[in-house]
């Protein structure tokens, strides 16, 4: 079925708003399984019948509910209205209900052996989340799929979907927005274009899935208008804006271990009994605009305009009992921005970035590898901007680049996708009404706290590093070099670190002269911030612009900057 496992993902994305971040990985990963289903089986005699048992099937899986209106079979087509896939799900930090409709759904039986499916009317999602302590967050989407089919062939354990939807359109309404409400104007409306794709469910020992869906384009429309408070003041504000990806490709696979239920509320236990899942979304060259206007705190008009650029991307995800990925990559970006109360426009570039995280999620007692890689190169500020602060050009303008990368490991003392850990984090997070530390009453100046009081437990940390490797930092600005390499250990929270970092910097204290020249260090500042840097880095022979230092921390605690003991 599938405009449905973007409906399911879609659904949960409430969570995002939550105070844990554990939470949001939770709602991640859950949403991605659902966006990942796909490819190909041999011919054989296949029936609506067992078509839609299939649909029907991956959705029960993933614990919703499948309901009918009604339900007619003539000449072995099937018929069928007022479909309802809903979905409770309470964890200790939220409950989430999702309610998804389809009119009317036909299967009909082809001369080939082969099931024609069709999603006539407008398919609907309505979401609602409660949080404690937060407004419930509620979201409506609509989607139409004219001239929409799919055909299904195989067999009922080996079942390729190959599907054509010509446009897709869906409108995002939030909180109590509706379709009536506003005029049938939507604060967002996505729309892709000649999207086609097959994916194929293969059930044996595991729920075998795989999935790909290409679209030609993806244009996105905003107009979201600012509501009045609750004095009736405001609502003045307004956003409108479009923009335009020149091709969508989204693929993945996912494989279900065939003794799991209700895969969303219970991840945990699937990763553990071995779900395995990954997906990737590419987006071709990417290009829009947008409008503000409204008023400041001091209600006095405020506009302004955006326009962007930019060339290919992609995200990924994967996740295992092994651990959790994510990662994007994007190329050249262009941004300008205007704003009525500047007299220049913000404008800069960026050549690439990307990036990527890995770290587990399954509670275990040996150590279990964690990543960490950021890349920002090539940006570069207009000379405008440049001139507000450095109009005699002291400072060199060329573009400035970022790179972190670092690996290590970790003892996972949590199932992080358990609810129970979840109800622990909850219960441990601080209470909002009540822990305001402007109302605490600390003990008086030189008064001993009250023993007896009541000491709040140590929060639960769900990772215990063992060690940590900087791989490289480096950061490359204004004529300046800093690269840093590292290699610690860790025996316990309690105990520091046992290692080494080593950096070496270039044009360091040629930037300290020029910000003294430009006047923004004073002159009589310079003399401590060469002191410091004195402290903990050296000169490198025959280049007194060249610094390096070796930080070494001694077990016990003390630590060492280029063999002197500075704790």
């Amino acid at each position: 079925m599938v405009p449905f496992p973007c409906f399911c993902a879609m659904a949960n994305c409430h969570e995002f708003s939550g105070r844990r971040v554990f939470r949001m990985q939770r709602t991640l990963a859950s949403s991605a399984i659902a966006l990942i289903v796909a490819a190909g089986p041999a011919l054989a005699e296949l029936t609506p019948a067992q078509v839609w048992e299939n649909l029907s099937g991956y959705y029960t899986s993933m614990g919703y509910e499948v309901t009918v209106g009604s339900q007619d079979e003539t000449d072995g087509n099937l018929s069928l209205t007022d479909v309802v896939f809903t979905s409770e799900i309470d964890q200790p930090d939220a409950a989430t209900s999702v309610s998804a409709t389809v009119p009317k759904i036909t299967l009909e039986q082809t001369d080939d052996a082969k099931v024609r499916t069709v999603f006539d009317g407008e398919m609907t999602v309505e979401s609602s989340t409660d949080v404690p302590d937060q407004e419930p967050m509620s979201f409506r989407l609509v989607m139409t799929a004219p001239e929409n089919e799919m055909i299904s062939s195989g067999t009922e354990n080996d079942m390729l979907h190959e599907f054509d939807f010509p446009t897709l359109e869906s409108k995002l309404y939030f909180g109590s927005a509706t379709p009536d409400a506003d005029g049938g104007e939507a604060p967002m409306t996505l729309t892709l274009t000649e999207s086609t794709g097959q994916y194929r469910t293969v059930h044996a020992e595991n729920q075998e899935i795989t999935y790909e869906m290409v679209s030609k384009g993806l244009d996105v429309a905003l107009n979201v208008t600012e509501p009045p408070a609750e004095d009736g003041t405001g609502g003045n504000g307004k956003v409108t804006g479009q923009a335009h990806v020149d091709g969508v490709t989204f693929t993945g696979t996912t494989s279900i271990p065939g003794d799991i239920e209700n895969l969303a509320e219970r991840l945990d236990l699937a990763l553990n009994a071995g779900l395995v899942a990954q997906g990737k979304a590419e987006l071709g060259k990417m290009s829009g605009d947008m409008t503000f206007e409204g008023m400041d705190e001091n209600d006095q008009p405020q506009s302004g305009d955006a326009k962007f650029n930019a060339e290919s991307s992609d995200l990924t995800f994967a996740m295992s009992k092994e651990g959790l990925t994510y990662g994007g990559n994007s190329g050249a970006t262009e941004v300008e921005a205007n704003f009525a109360q500047l007299p220049f426009p913000i404008t800069y570039s960026i050549d690439k970035a990307s990036g990527e995280a890995t770290f587990p999620v399954s509670k275990g007692e040996d150590a279990q590898p964690f990543a960490l890689k950021y890349e920002l190169a090539g940006v570069k500020l207009a000379d405008a901007i440049w001139d507000q602060f450095d109009p005699g050009k002291e400072l060199p303008r060329d573009p400035a680049n970022l790179k972190l990368d670092l690996t290590g490991e970790a003892v996972v003392k949590n199932d992080l996708f358990d609810p129970a850990f979840a109800q622990k984090l909850e219960e441990q997070a601080p209470d909002p009404a009540t822990d305001d530390p402007a109302t605490d009453d600390p003990a008086a100046e030189g008064e001993a706290p009250d023993a007896t009081a009541e000491t709040s437990p140590a929060p639960t940390v769900p990772f215990e590093p063992r060690s940590l490797k900087i791989n490289e930092v480096v950061l490359q600005a204004v004529g300046a070099d800093a690269n840093l390499t590292g290699d610690l250990t860790f025996a316990d929270l309690e105990q520091p670190p046992v290692g080494v970092i080593e950096g070496d910097f270039k044009g360091i204290n040629a930037l300290l002269d020029k910000l003294v020249a430009m006047g923004i260090v004073p002159q009589d500042q310079l003399m401590g911030a060469r002191m410091m840097l004195a402290m903990f880095a050296k000169p490198a022979e025959g280049d007194p612009d060249h610094l390096q230092t070796k930080i070494e921390f001694k077990e016990g605690g003390s630590i060492f900057a280029n063999g002197q003991q500075v704790k």
